[in-house]
């Protein structure tokens, strides 16, 4: 069933992992996929080519979000492409494990830069640029908890989970916002299933969360027109539980 037929999303961070899933997911609903990348342009051409083959029109776009000029300029850049943004899904995301006593001013920019900044300011010229339209930002299960061993990854995600509900109130009713806090879903590059196997022990389901259930929590708030200001956590429980992933911090 095609529910978001004639829908225009921008999708940042599309071409791998969990932004791969949402794009088609969108594009199986019958949405016009435009797929954001910074370095993967040939998974990105990849992805356009087999959401081509499900059916409709979809776009790459390239673009580092870690430039205000490139940034600054995504949302026109998109919006020409497919004559009116209807969604923007703000996947894009940079993490490292840093404790926060190991923090340099360098790590700092960076996280936020990233995690923060670059979403905040998408789903403002998005604001500027739609006159009515919805807005997703993937979040992390660790805005409900504490997780030191998440470095300032963790403190900007909880500053994009704050701006979500701020917009939602001051950019209602013409625009809904929302968010999708993960928990342990991929593995990142290079971690040993092993590792995985023992990440899943503090999850109250047991099992990691798999990118299809995060794209169909991002298809399911897209389409529910009163739903605003709310973060729906895919973890298997895990921010119920207060459950540290981390390991403890050195000395």
């Amino acid at each position: 069933m095609q529910l978001l037929n004639g829908k225009n999303i921008l999708i940042t961070g599309a071409a791998v992992r969990v932004g791969r899933a949402i794009a088609e997911e969108f594009a199986e609903h019958g949405a016009s996929v435009i797929i954001h990348y910074r370095h993967s342009e040939k998974e990105a051409e990849e992805l356009c080519d087999e959401l081509t083959s499900i059916g409709g029109q979809h776009y790459t776009i390239q673009a580092d979000l870690a430039k205000s000029g490139e940034r600054d300029e995504l949302i026109l850049r998109a919006d020409k492409l497919v004559d009116g943004l209807d969604c923007l899904i703000n996947n894009a995301s940079y993490y490292r494990r840093s404790y926060l006593s190991d923090v340099e001013e360098e790590d700092l920019w960076q996280d936020y830069n990233i995690n923060f900044v670059a979403p905040f300011m998408l789903m403002r010229n998005f604001r500027k640029s739609v006159a009515s339209g919805s807005i997703i930002n993937l979040l992390d299960q660790r805005v409900e908890g504490v997780d030191p061993s998440a470095g300032t990854y963790g403190c900007a995600k909880k500053s994009l989970r704050d701006v979500t509900e701020g917009c939602a109130v001051e950019w209602a009713p013409e625009i809904r916002v929302n968010g999708v806090a993960p928990g342990v879903v991929l593995p990142p590059p290079n971690v040993a299933q092993e590792k995985m196997k023992e990440l899943l022990k503090n999850i109250p389901m047991l099992q990691n969360s798999s990118p299809r259930e995060i794209a169909q929590a991002c298809s399911f708030l897209t389409r529910s027109e009163t739903i605003t200001g709310e973060v729906l956590y895919v973890d298997g429980g895990l921010h119920l539980t207060g459950s540290n992933l981390s390991e403890k911090p050195p000395g």
